[in-house]
């Protein structure tokens, strides 16, 4: 096999996975407090929301269907420095008990760890 060939039997490996594991858009956003579901918002359509609990408030904002917080009063703020896409992945503020999860879809990740 010559270099070009090598070349070209990589690019079509590339894309035959990509055309076999698209990657999977979630349907709604869900966000939960204390475990609780305080609000669902779909994904599709550009939003705020100020979340106030008894443990704090956090802005959450859906924008281009991505989803992240720009606001939180918690004081590490570690949650103001995820956005998230995909079905399955979430945003968590734990001195805050809040999670806000992309739901719906199909995600094609695997589960790392069960608590």
């Amino acid at each position: 096999m010559k270099k070009g060939d090598i070349a070209l039997l990589i690019i079509a490996v590339i894309v035959l996975a990509i055309w076999l594991f698209p990657s999977q858009k979630g349907e709604v956003v869900s966000i939960y407090v204390d475990g609780k579901i305080y609000e669902t918002l779909p994904l599709e359509k550009d939003s705020e929301t100020l979340v106030q609990s008894e443990y704090g408030k956090n802005k959450v904002v859906i924008r281009g269907k991505k989803v992240y917080v720009t606001d939180a009063d918690c004081p590490d703020r570690l949650c103001e420095k995820t956005k998230i896409t995909k079905s399955g992945r979430s945003i968590i503020c734990l001195p805050n008990r809040l999670s806000v999860v992309i739901e719906g879809g199909k995600s094609n990740e695997k589960i790392d760890v069960i608590i």
